[in-house]
């Protein structure tokens, strides 16, 4: 179930090349709680229910952006049987956007079914590279070129929505599993202004637009993509309303809770 979670909020994860443009979107630390549930599920899955929480915390490390998303979930058969995950999925990246480090373990009834430990690297803005996994087995994959990693992608997709654009079709490499980068379709809708409800609160007291993405893995070429995610999007970078496809279930992710981060003395 890595795939459930992986781009649950950052996710999302380059038609701009240009040194510096990212600091165009200006993404705010802050640490987030989802309750999560099951959205809808189709007989032939199986599932009767689902639930538990998210945490998500997006730092400023000064010379980088860290990530830290765990989720707990229980999902419930119809057979009667419930089986209990936990997720765990830790990265770090340059604020250049061309170094990379992730940390994934997940867990099924409290045994590890599943860690995933590497490193990845660009050549450059808009060029390929490489990631180099340590385990679950040693192994190197090669990047193909316009390859993004998720905060990059993220303040990227802020961009293209503050242009005005409403498509944004990218490549991105999360470090989530060894199946490589995914070829990222997004969706823009339009400019949504602060609502009234919002207006305490500095980090959705700002403008949004509800985006759609379809992910493909590169190296499948499937017509159909593996999973889609729906959210709506901060300029901040804070996520609310997300959903999550998976073809026969989907599940939702509602923000409970929302505090700010400090911005660290670089």
């Amino acid at each position: 179930m890595n795939s459930v979670v992986a781009v649950a909020v950052a996710m999302a994860i380059s038609a701009s090349t240009a040194p510096g443009v990212a600091a165009a979107a200006d993404l705010a630390p802050h640490r987030a709680v989802y309750t999560m549930g099951l959205h809808s599920a189709r007989p032939a899955s199986g599932i009767a229910g689902a639930s538990g929480t998210m945490t998500y915390k997006f730092s400023d490390a000064c010379d980088g952006w860290t990530v830290e998303n765990r989720t707990a979930l229980a999902f419930a058969y119809n057979e009667g049987n419930q089986v209990q995950t936990d997720w765990e999925f830790v990265t770090w990246e340059s604020k250049d956007g061309l170094r990379y480090r992730f940390h994934v373990r997940s867990t099924r009834d409290g045994m590890v079914i599943d860690e995933v430990d590497g490193s990845a690297a660009l050549d450059g803005r808009g060029q390929g590279g490489k990631a180099v996994f340590t385990r679950p087995q040693a192994m190197t994959l090669r990047l193909p070129k316009g390859t993004m990693f998720p905060t990059e992608h993220t303040l990227r997709l802020i961009e293209h929505a503050e242009a005005g654009e409403r498509i944004f079709p990218s490549v991105v490499f999360d470090g989530s599993g060894s199946d490589g980068a995914f070829d990222v379709n997004a969706i823009i809708g339009p400019k949504k202004p602060p609502v009234p409800e919002e207006a305490g609160d500095t980090l959705t007291n700002l403008p949004s637009w509800r985006m759609n993405m379809a992910f493909f893995p590169v190296a499948a070429r499937a017509p159909t993509p593996e999973y889609e995610v729906g959210l709506r999007y901060f300029s901040s970078g804070v996520a609310k309303d997300v959903v999550q496809s998976f073809g026969d279930f989907a599940l939702r992710a509602r923000l409970e809770k929302l505090e700010p981060l400090p911005k660290p003395d670089c």
